[in-house]
């Protein structure tokens, strides 16, 4: 299979998520705003990172309403009593409010094609043993090669973004897998 060439304006967004008692680590398609290039608007400064839209209406510059909701996940066991405290239950889908017929068909099509990426992936590289090499396998299937986190403070470049490479983003997953240690008597 051809490989997907490389979408440099694409990244990954990486998340944990704490609720209910459920913990899980994700990352969504997101992309970085070129004004003329991208879509977005003047609204938007060069360099900002902004979540696809769905667009139905067939207009050929918006080449990123493939990925419009469209998420990488795990679950992860915070006591590290499920699959030795590492993600797992990998898996990419689509989580959009409201779909129409036009949206659900470029979706399966969209799917369907991720699917043979991530199946000639394997087989070039072998079967991911973990959800990092699952995520970099998703990457690597959709042209991705940077990874972010989003933080509180303003980083040096003067956005509130953390850019990280496939090996940072690998790490940035192993440490978020390490069980949370409680204090001796709780």
């Amino acid at each position: 299979m051809k490989p997907s060439r490389p979408h440099p304006e694409l990244l990954l967004s990486l998340s944990r998520t704490d609720r209910h008692g459920f913990t899980e680590l994700g990352a969504v398609i997101c992309y970085r705003h070129q004004p003329g290039v991208t879509p977005g608007g003047s609204s938007h400064d060069p360099g900002t990172v902004l979540s696809p839209l769905f667009n139905d209406y067939g207009d050929p510059r918006d080449r990123y309403s493939q990925y419009a909701d469209l998420h990488v996940r795990a679950s992860l066991d915070t006591v590290g009593d499920v699959a030795g405290g590492h993600a797992y239950g990998w898996c990419y889908e689509y989580r959009p409010h409201t779909v129409n017929l036009t949206r659900a068909q470029s979706m399966a099509t969209f799917l369907r094609r991720t699917d043979r990426q991530m199946a000639a992936l394997a087989h070039q590289m072998g079967t991911p043993g973990d959800f990092a090499d699952y995520l970099t396998h998703f990457a690597v299937a959709l042209g991705i090669t940077r990874f972010a986190e989003y933080t509180d403070r303003i980083r040096p470049d003067g956005t509130r973004w953390r850019w990280m490479n496939a090996d940072q983003m690998q790490a940035w997953i192993r440490r978020h897998e390490q069980p949370v240690s409680t204090p001796a008597g709780r």
